[in-house]
């Protein structure tokens, strides 16, 4: 049975990019837009991953990834943040994430598996699907 991967964004064109390249792989994907919808689907479908938008209207996705890693049933789902918030502000998330993750041991909890920026380029992020899925 194929592996079901969750994509949480707010743009549609996003979403059916990411959603193609999955299928292509032989993931199924099921698909939310916004962290609202995304923590709902997520409790439903119980998906294998999740790629998670950082901006998003009603619901970050900071916090959303909060909300899974606090809810005993989600908190084992592995998420990959897919955000184009580097380029935007000139952030660096993954180092964000390591600086948060050493800073304590519950902060730590909030680190995703993984950062893929956008605009996403494919070899990559099935590199680090396969990578978190194993």
């Amino acid at each position: 049975m194929p592996k079901k991967i969750m994509i949480v964004d707010d743009d549609p064109d996003v979403v059916l990019f990411l959603s193609t390249v999955l299928k292509d792989h032989g993931y199924d994907t099921i698909d939310a837009p916004n962290g609202q919808e995304g923590l709902k689907k997520a409790r439903s479908e119980l998906p294998d991953l999740i790629l998670l938008d950082l901006m998003m209207p009603q619901k970050s996705g900071i916090s959303l990834l909060s909300d899974l890693k606090e809810d005993d049933s989600l908190k084992m789902i592995p998420v990959i943040m897919v955000t184009g918030v580097s380029g935007e502000t000139g952030i660096d998330l993954e180092s964000f994430f390591q600086r948060s993750s050493t800073a304590g041991e519950k902060s730590g909890v909030m680190r995703p598996q993984g950062v893929v920026e956008k605009p996403v380029d494919p070899e990559k992020l099935m590199k680090l699907v396969k990578k978190v899925l194993e």
